[in-house]
Protein backbone atom coordinates (compact mmCIF):
# COMPACT_ATOMS: atom_id res chain seq x y z
CA UNK A 1 0.00 0.00 0.00
CA UNK A 2 3.09 2.43 0.61
CA UNK A 3 4.17 2.22 -2.82
CA UNK A 4 0.79 3.14 -4.23
CA UNK A 5 0.54 6.14 -1.46
CA UNK A 6 3.77 7.29 -3.08
CA UNK A 7 2.86 7.06 -6.17
CA UNK A 8 -0.29 9.17 -5.64
CA UNK A 9 2.18 11.82 -3.91
CA UNK A 10 4.32 11.90 -7.08
CA UNK A 11 1.20 12.45 -9.12
CA UNK A 12 -0.18 15.03 -6.84
CA UNK A 13 3.25 17.11 -6.73
CA UNK A 14 3.35 17.21 -10.20
CA UNK A 15 0.48 18.99 -10.71
CA UNK A 16 1.01 21.26 -7.70
CA UNK A 17 3.19 24.29 -9.86
CA UNK A 18 0.16 24.68 -12.18
CA UNK A 19 -2.18 24.50 -9.53
CA UNK A 20 -0.04 27.24 -7.72
CA UNK A 21 0.26 29.34 -11.22
CA UNK A 22 -3.47 29.59 -11.80
CA UNK A 23 -4.87 29.84 -8.14
CA UNK A 24 -7.51 32.91 -7.40
CA UNK A 25 -5.66 35.08 -5.10
CA UNK A 26 -8.37 36.68 -3.36
CA UNK A 27 -10.12 32.99 -2.45
CA UNK A 28 -9.94 32.59 1.02
CA UNK A 29 -10.76 28.88 1.04
CA UNK A 30 -7.59 28.23 -1.23
CA UNK A 31 -4.99 26.35 0.94
CA UNK A 32 -8.02 24.45 2.74
CA UNK A 33 -9.55 23.18 -0.24
CA UNK A 34 -6.18 22.40 -1.62
CA UNK A 35 -5.43 19.85 0.91
CA UNK A 36 -9.12 18.78 0.44
CA UNK A 37 -7.83 17.68 -3.10
CA UNK A 38 -4.90 16.29 -1.98
CA UNK A 39 -6.62 14.13 1.08
CA UNK A 40 -9.57 12.86 -1.35
CA UNK A 41 -7.32 11.97 -4.17
CA UNK A 42 -4.60 10.18 -2.02
CA UNK A 43 -7.92 8.65 0.04
CA UNK A 44 -9.68 7.48 -3.64
CA UNK A 45 -6.35 5.91 -4.49
CA UNK A 46 -6.09 3.79 -1.40
CA UNK A 47 -9.88 2.83 -1.40
CA UNK A 48 -9.33 1.27 -5.10
CA UNK A 49 -6.43 -0.89 -4.42
CA UNK A 50 -7.50 -2.32 -0.58
CA UNK A 51 -9.21 -5.17 -1.92
CA UNK A 52 -5.56 -6.39 -3.20
CA UNK A 53 -3.98 -6.20 -0.03
CA UNK A 54 -7.25 -7.04 2.20
CA UNK A 55 -8.91 -10.02 1.15
CA UNK A 56 -11.71 -8.40 3.63
CA UNK A 57 -12.58 -6.06 1.05
CA UNK A 58 -12.67 -8.29 -2.03
CA UNK A 59 -16.04 -9.03 -1.45
CA UNK A 60 -16.79 -9.53 -5.67
CA UNK A 61 -14.96 -12.44 -7.32
CA UNK A 62 -13.73 -11.69 -10.96
CA UNK A 63 -10.95 -10.72 -12.83
CA UNK A 64 -11.32 -7.05 -12.43
CA UNK A 65 -11.36 -4.56 -9.53
CA UNK A 66 -15.22 -4.36 -9.04
CA UNK A 67 -14.90 -4.24 -5.63
CA UNK A 68 -12.21 -1.65 -5.22
CA UNK A 69 -14.19 0.31 -7.67
CA UNK A 70 -17.30 0.25 -5.99
CA UNK A 71 -15.36 1.15 -2.45
CA UNK A 72 -13.89 4.28 -4.61
CA UNK A 73 -17.42 4.98 -5.82
CA UNK A 74 -18.95 4.71 -1.93
CA UNK A 75 -16.37 6.49 -0.58
CA UNK A 76 -16.55 9.71 -3.13
CA UNK A 77 -20.11 9.68 -2.90
CA UNK A 78 -19.69 9.92 1.25
CA UNK A 79 -16.73 12.68 1.15
CA UNK A 80 -19.63 14.77 -1.51
CA UNK A 81 -22.20 14.69 1.01
CA UNK A 82 -19.57 15.95 3.43
CA UNK A 83 -17.90 18.43 2.02
CA UNK A 84 -19.61 19.39 -1.34
CA UNK A 85 -20.78 22.89 0.23
CA UNK A 86 -16.88 23.62 -0.34
CA UNK A 87 -16.80 23.75 -3.54
CA UNK A 88 -19.90 24.93 -4.65
CA UNK A 89 -21.31 26.32 -6.87
CA UNK A 90 -19.54 23.91 -9.49
CA UNK A 91 -21.45 20.62 -8.68
CA UNK A 92 -21.34 18.23 -11.13
CA UNK A 93 -22.85 15.36 -9.91
CA UNK A 94 -26.06 15.60 -11.38
CA UNK A 95 -28.04 14.32 -14.49
CA UNK A 96 -29.81 17.61 -14.71
CA UNK A 97 -27.85 18.71 -18.23
CA UNK A 98 -27.67 22.41 -18.99
CA UNK A 99 -28.74 22.47 -22.50
CA UNK A 100 -27.06 25.24 -24.87
CA UNK A 101 -24.52 22.68 -25.25
CA UNK A 102 -25.45 19.58 -25.68
CA UNK A 103 -25.80 19.05 -29.59
CA UNK A 104 -21.47 19.38 -29.58
CA UNK A 105 -21.09 17.47 -26.79
CA UNK A 106 -22.90 14.42 -28.41
CA UNK A 107 -21.30 14.94 -31.71
CA UNK A 108 -17.69 14.61 -29.78
CA UNK A 109 -19.57 11.35 -28.03
CA UNK A 110 -19.80 10.16 -31.40
CA UNK A 111 -16.48 10.75 -32.91
CA UNK A 112 -14.75 9.50 -29.99
CA UNK A 113 -16.93 5.99 -30.23
CA UNK A 114 -16.14 5.94 -33.34
CA UNK A 115 -12.34 6.45 -32.75
CA UNK A 116 -12.36 4.11 -30.17
CA UNK A 117 -14.39 1.49 -32.43
CA UNK A 118 -11.15 2.06 -34.61
CA UNK A 119 -8.73 1.80 -32.26
CA UNK A 120 -10.14 -1.59 -31.14
CA UNK A 121 -9.52 -3.13 -34.64
CA UNK A 122 -6.33 -1.68 -34.86
CA UNK A 123 -4.63 -2.33 -31.71
CA UNK A 124 -6.62 -4.42 -29.43
CA UNK A 125 -7.11 -8.21 -29.54
CA UNK A 126 -9.04 -9.80 -27.13
CA UNK A 127 -10.77 -13.03 -26.04
CA UNK A 128 -14.42 -13.31 -25.42
CA UNK A 129 -15.38 -12.28 -22.35
CA UNK A 130 -18.48 -11.47 -20.58
CA UNK A 131 -17.10 -9.88 -17.30
CA UNK A 132 -15.07 -7.44 -19.79
CA UNK A 133 -17.57 -6.18 -21.48
CA UNK A 134 -19.89 -6.02 -18.49
CA UNK A 135 -17.42 -4.20 -16.26
CA UNK A 136 -16.03 -1.59 -19.03
CA UNK A 137 -19.73 -0.83 -19.86
CA UNK A 138 -20.61 0.30 -16.05
CA UNK A 139 -18.03 0.79 -13.27
CA UNK A 140 -14.91 2.29 -14.81
CA UNK A 141 -16.38 5.69 -16.08
CA UNK A 142 -19.33 5.59 -13.17
CA UNK A 143 -15.86 5.75 -10.86
CA UNK A 144 -13.66 7.75 -12.74
CA UNK A 145 -15.75 10.19 -13.51
CA UNK A 146 -17.25 10.71 -10.45
CA UNK A 147 -13.57 11.27 -8.79
CA UNK A 148 -12.09 13.33 -11.61
CA UNK A 149 -14.84 15.27 -13.46
CA UNK A 150 -17.61 15.31 -10.21
CA UNK A 151 -15.45 15.91 -7.57
CA UNK A 152 -11.83 16.87 -8.18
CA UNK A 153 -12.92 19.79 -11.17
CA UNK A 154 -15.57 20.69 -8.86
CA UNK A 155 -12.64 21.60 -6.09
CA UNK A 156 -10.40 23.04 -8.65
CA UNK A 157 -12.98 24.91 -10.31
CA UNK A 158 -13.50 26.60 -7.23
CA UNK A 159 -10.33 28.07 -6.74
CA UNK A 160 -8.51 28.38 -10.22
CA UNK A 161 -9.02 31.12 -11.87
CA UNK A 162 -11.40 31.03 -15.28
CA UNK A 163 -8.51 31.79 -17.91
CA UNK A 164 -4.78 32.54 -17.28
CA UNK A 165 -2.55 34.61 -19.66
CA UNK A 166 1.16 32.83 -20.37
CA UNK A 167 2.90 35.24 -22.92
CA UNK A 168 0.30 35.97 -25.77
CA UNK A 169 -1.39 32.72 -25.05
CA UNK A 170 -4.42 32.68 -23.21
CA UNK A 171 -5.73 29.38 -21.54
CA UNK A 172 -9.96 29.39 -20.68
CA UNK A 173 -10.93 26.54 -17.71
CA UNK A 174 -7.25 25.69 -16.66
CA UNK A 175 -9.48 23.18 -13.98
CA UNK A 176 -9.73 21.15 -17.20
CA UNK A 177 -6.25 21.09 -18.21
CA UNK A 178 -4.78 20.20 -15.14
CA UNK A 179 -7.24 17.15 -14.16
CA UNK A 180 -6.78 16.00 -17.97
CA UNK A 181 -2.77 15.98 -16.79
CA UNK A 182 -3.89 14.13 -13.41
CA UNK A 183 -5.68 11.82 -15.43
CA UNK A 184 -2.90 11.22 -18.04
CA UNK A 185 -0.23 10.99 -15.21
CA UNK A 186 -2.66 8.35 -12.81
CA UNK A 187 -2.93 5.93 -16.32
CA UNK A 188 1.19 6.41 -17.10
CA UNK A 189 3.16 7.44 -14.78
CA UNK A 190 3.78 4.34 -12.54
CA UNK A 191 5.91 2.73 -9.63
CA UNK A 192 7.00 -0.50 -10.35
CA UNK A 193 8.02 -3.52 -8.13
CA UNK A 194 11.58 -2.31 -7.81
CA UNK A 195 10.38 1.42 -6.64
CA UNK A 196 11.55 2.72 -10.33
CA UNK A 197 9.63 4.88 -12.16
CA UNK A 198 8.04 4.45 -15.41
CA UNK A 199 6.14 6.44 -18.16
CA UNK A 200 4.53 5.34 -21.08
CA UNK A 201 3.99 8.53 -23.13
CA UNK A 202 1.46 7.15 -25.72
CA UNK A 203 -0.52 6.11 -23.16
CA UNK A 204 -0.43 9.66 -21.44
CA UNK A 205 -1.47 11.48 -24.66
CA UNK A 206 -4.29 9.47 -25.04
CA UNK A 207 -5.63 9.47 -21.15
CA UNK A 208 -4.40 13.16 -20.97
CA UNK A 209 -6.68 14.20 -24.46
CA UNK A 210 -9.81 12.25 -23.29
CA UNK A 211 -9.70 13.50 -19.51
CA UNK A 212 -9.36 16.94 -20.68
CA UNK A 213 -12.44 16.45 -23.39
CA UNK A 214 -14.35 14.43 -20.11
CA UNK A 215 -13.63 17.49 -18.01
CA UNK A 216 -15.11 20.07 -20.65
CA UNK A 217 -18.13 17.85 -21.21
CA UNK A 218 -19.03 18.07 -17.66
CA UNK A 219 -18.30 21.82 -17.43
CA UNK A 220 -20.60 22.67 -20.65
CA UNK A 221 -23.40 20.09 -19.61
CA UNK A 222 -22.63 21.13 -15.90
CA UNK A 223 -23.15 17.26 -14.94
CA UNK A 224 -20.78 13.77 -15.34
CA UNK A 225 -23.83 12.27 -16.52
CA UNK A 226 -22.18 12.63 -20.22
CA UNK A 227 -18.81 12.12 -19.36
CA UNK A 228 -19.97 8.62 -17.74
CA UNK A 229 -21.66 7.52 -20.86
CA UNK A 230 -19.00 8.47 -23.51
CA UNK A 231 -16.34 6.75 -20.99
CA UNK A 232 -18.13 3.51 -20.19
CA UNK A 233 -19.04 3.47 -24.53
CA UNK A 234 -15.42 3.77 -25.25
CA UNK A 235 -14.09 1.41 -23.06
CA UNK A 236 -16.82 -0.84 -24.30
CA UNK A 237 -15.87 -0.41 -27.75
CA UNK A 238 -12.45 -0.70 -27.65
CA UNK A 239 -13.24 -3.60 -25.74
CA UNK A 240 -16.02 -5.53 -27.87
CA UNK A 241 -14.12 -4.97 -31.38
CA UNK A 242 -10.77 -6.81 -29.91
CA UNK A 243 -13.13 -9.59 -29.35
CA UNK A 244 -14.78 -9.79 -32.09
CA UNK A 245 -12.32 -9.07 -35.03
Amino acid sequence: MGKEIIESLIHVIAILPLLFLCIKTDNSKRIKLIILFVMYFIGYQVLLRLPFYFSSFQFIEGDWNWSGKLLAIIGSLIFYSFFKNNFYPHHFLTIKQEKKSLRRIIIIIAVISVISIIGGFLFNNESWNLETLFFQLTLPGMDEEIAYRGIMLGILSSILSEKIRIFKITISNPSIWIIGILFGLIHALKLNSDWELSFNILYFVETFILGTVWGWMAVKSKSILLPIISHNLSNTFMSLIGMIK
